[in-house]
C-alpha cells in the first residue's frame, strides 16, 4: 500500500494544495477527498482522472468536494472513463447533490441528470461504518469538526487497515482537538495522519499545533501532521525541526509518499 499526498495545505492555502490524497494498492487508486484545486494537484503528481477508480468523501466543505464537478464532467464526457465508485456516508448523499453539485451538473444538452449518472454511489450506512477496497478494510471514524449552533458537523475520518501486512493508519480528517473522542483510534493505529492548523489565530474548527502537542507522547511519536497553513511552507525546515523536537514524526510535504511494507512505513 502507498499513500500519495496530492496536497497537505489548509482550505485557503496558495502554495501547498488542499489536503487530498491517493491510496494506491494493486495498481488501483482511491482518491480521498477532492478539493477545488484537484486538477492542478493531480497534474503536478502526474495522475489523470482516468487513472482513478474510486473516491471517498470525508465531509462536504469545498476543500474536500470542490473538485467533484470537474471529476463528474470529465468522466461523463470522456468515453475512455468509467464513473468513479463514490464511497460516502449516507447522510451526505442528498446534501452533496442538492446543496453543492446540482446547479452545475443537473443539466447537460438535452438531458437532466442526477448524482447517480456521474458516480457509482456506495452509500455507507450509519449502522455499518465500513467498506472494503482492494483488500484494505476502511472503518469510518466520526469526529467533531464544528458546531453551528444547532448541530454538530461531523467529519468521517478513516481507519485504514491493510490486511496484507496487518498495518493500521488513522487519518483523522478535519477535526477539532478532541482526543477523548478519538482515543480508541489513536491507540489502535500504527501511524496517525493528524489535522494540524498552524495559523496565528486559532479557528476553533481544526486541531491547532499548540493543541496537538498535548497529545500523549506515545501518540505523538507515531503522528504525521498535515492540513497546515502556508506559514509552514515558508519556513518548512524550522517547523519540521520544531515538530520533531516536540515528539512528532513531522510535517508531511506536498508530493510525499508513504510506502507501507511488512517492515513498517517509510516516507519518501
Amino acid at each position: 500500500m502507498e499513500i500519495l499526498f496530492l496536497g497537505t495545505g489548509s482550505a485557503f492555502c496558495f502554495q501547498n494544495y488542499q489536503s487530498n490524497l491517493l491510496i494506491k494498492k494493486n495498481n488501483q487508486f482511491l482518491l480521498v477527498d477532492a478539493g477545488g484545486d484537484l486538477r492542478f494537484s493531480l497534474k503536478d503528481a502526474g495522475i489523470c482522472i482516468n487513472d482513478i477508480h474510486s473516491l471517498y468523501i470525508s465531509h462536504l466543505h469545498n476543500d474536500h468536494i470542490g473538485g467533484m464537478e470537474f471529476i463528474a464532467l470529465f468522466t461523463y464526457f470522456n468515453p475512455k472513463c468509467k464513473p468513479l465508485n463514490l464511497y460516502i456516508h449516507e447522510s451526505f448523499v442528498d446534501p452533496l447533490w442538492n446543496n453543492a453539485l446540482k446547479a452545475g451538473l443537473n443539466s447537460v444538452q438535452n438531458k437532466r441528470l442526477s448524482l447517480q449518472d456521474y458516480f457509482n454511489i456506495k452509500s455507507i450506512d450509519q449502522t455499518n461504518l465500513h467498506f472494503e477496497w482492494q483488500g484494505i478494510h476502511f472503518s469510518l471514524i466520526p469526529t467533531q469538526h464544528m458546531i453551528d449552533g444547532e448541530s454538530i458537523l461531523y467529519t468521517y475520518g478513516l481507519m485504514i487497515h491493510d490486511r496484507s501486512i496487518d498495518y493500521h493508519v488513522f487519518l483523522t480528517g478535519d477535526t477539532q482537538f478532541v482526543p477523548n473522542m478519538l482515543q480508541d483510534a489513536y491507540n489502535q493505529a500504527d501511524l496517525v495522519i493528524q489535522d494540524c492548523e498552524t495559523s496565528d489565530i486559532k479557528s476553533g474548527v481544526h486541531a491547532h499545533y499548540f493543541d496537538n502537542i498535548a497529545l500523549d507522547p506515545r501518540i505523538r511519536r507515531k503522528t504525521y501532521l498535515w492540513h497546515y497553513q502556508d506559514n509552514v511552507v515558508n519556513g518548512f525546515n524550522n517547523w519540521q525541526q520544531r515538530a520533531i523536537n516536540d515528539g512528532f514524526c513531522g510535517f508531511i510535504s506536498k508530493g510525499a509518499t508513504l510506502v507501507f511494507t511488512q517492515k513498517g512505513a517509510e516516507l519518501k
